[in-house]
């Protein structure tokens, strides 16, 4: 296997990336102390594979609306439509990681369908035997924040 710390450069890399070319939003890393745990919308998308992992979307409203307005080519989208395009983006962005890992390791993971939460706060525990990055942007007074929780499956995700 790849050395983990070529795996683990994937995700910041790909969030900032995508997030400009996708919204076109620049986003600046900053420490995770500086950004609120209130009022913010969640995404949630799970992998399966040789990366199994879930990935949690954390951002406030201020980046919510940069990031749909972005998407929709300025302005907002319909309120029934601002679910389908933050799924998009989750699903992007995380495509986008999979994608380059799966290049990296040689193997296969796959995404499942983004889950759209809203301001509700999903539990989807957490297991202390993998690995956990956190990564925090800012844009302005908005914040993204992307939760990874992870770990290789042994047989290479023979299961896929």
């Amino acid at each position: 296997m790849e050395d983990i710390r070529d795996i683990l450069r994937i995700p910041g890399r790909e969030v900032m990336a995508v997030t400009k070319i996708l919204a076109g939003v620049d986003l600046e890393k900053i420490d995770s102390k500086q950004c609120r745990d209130s009022d913010i919308i969640t995404v949630m998308i799970h992998t399966r594979g040789f990366f199994l992992a879930n990935i949690r979307c954390e951002m406030n409203h201020d980046m919510y609306r940069q990031i749909l307005s972005g998407m929709y080519g300025g302005g907002m989208p319909p309120e029934e439509e601002r679910a389908l395009y933050i799924n998009e983006y989750m699903n992007v962005v995380c495509g986008r990681i999979v994608s380059k890992i799966n290049t990296l390791t040689d193997s296969v993971s796959k995404l499942s369908v983004p889950e759209y939460f809203g301001e509700n706060d999903p539990d989807y525990g957490r297991d202390e035997q993998a690995y956990h990055i956190m990564l925090v942007y800012r844009n302005g007074q908005g914040f993204v924040r992307f939760i990874i929780q992870f770990e290789f499956q042994q047989n290479g995700g023979d299961d896929v």
